[in-house]
């Protein structure tokens, strides 16, 4: 009797498993739907402009950089076995942020030089934001070819504005621009800290270095034995 309901109560909790499971399925494929293919229309039917879909999320990045100017792309496609040949070009304005992700930042990244009263910082390196290009702003847009087709001018809008994004992101990650940001960075951290240590009546110099960058070679000019942690520990 006893292991006759042990096993109606298994299986009714692999029954609300699998009930469970439906459910979730069917409100995810529903909402992927909604916000990917559903057209919301008004009350006469006609499609309008409107947010389908938004999420508010937590950043704990700091803004060192912003690169801003214009882009020129290209893209081309073929129809009728190569016949046909369609080439679109534009320029537009596009702009790409650096950051520098303090979420990462942890005890053990602080050393602490009493000597010479100079906090060293060492910060994640520098990392790109999404590339964005203004194509509500474009400055030339000319499709060559005879008669392109609806299919032909969505697939040429994809692969020009990828091949935006992509040209974009490789003038983002240029050496001398990454060391501008990487310098802008380190100017904005040592004044943050600086600023956060004064108010807190510690003046001490904050020297910032980025992940990967060389060591100073000289130990004797810096005491690197001290964390964070055990200056703070000694304080109290």
């Amino acid at each position: 009797m006893a292991t006759d309901r042990l096993t109606g109560l298994g299986r009714l909790l692999v029954s609300l498993a699998i009930a469970g499971a439906i459910v979730v399925a069917t409100f995810a494929g529903y909402r992927y739907f909604t916000e990917r293919y559903a057209i919301a229309t008004d009350d006469n039917g006609v499609a309008v402009a409107r947010v389908v879909a938004g999420r508010l999320y937590g950043s704990n990045e700091l803004r060192v950089s912003h690169l801003s100017g214009t882009v020129q792309s290209t893209a081309a496609t073929t129809r009728m076995w190569g016949w046909l040949k369609y080439v679109r070009l534009i320029k537009a304005p596009y702009d790409v942020d650096y950051f520098v992700p303090l979420g990462a930042l942890r005890p053990r990244d602080f050393r602490y030089d009493e000597r010479r009263r100079t906090l060293l910082v060492e910060v994640p390196d520098v990392t790109l934001g999404a590339p964005n290009i203004d194509e509500s702003r474009v400055t030339v847009d000319t499709t060559s070819g005879f008669m392109p087709s609806r299919t032909a001018m969505a697939e040429l809008q994809k692969r020009v504005s990828a091949k935006a994004t992509t040209v974009v992101a490789a003038k983002a990650r240029e050496p001398e621009n990454m060391r501008k940001a990487r310098e802008n960075g380190r100017t904005a951290l040592e004044r943050l800290f600086e600023g956060t240590l004064e108010a807190a009546n510690l003046p001490v110099r904050v020297e910032v270095r980025f992940a990967g960058e060389p060591r100073p070679d000289n130990r004797d000019r810096w005491d690197m034995t001290r964390s964070l942690e055990e200056v703070l520990g000694n304080a109290h």
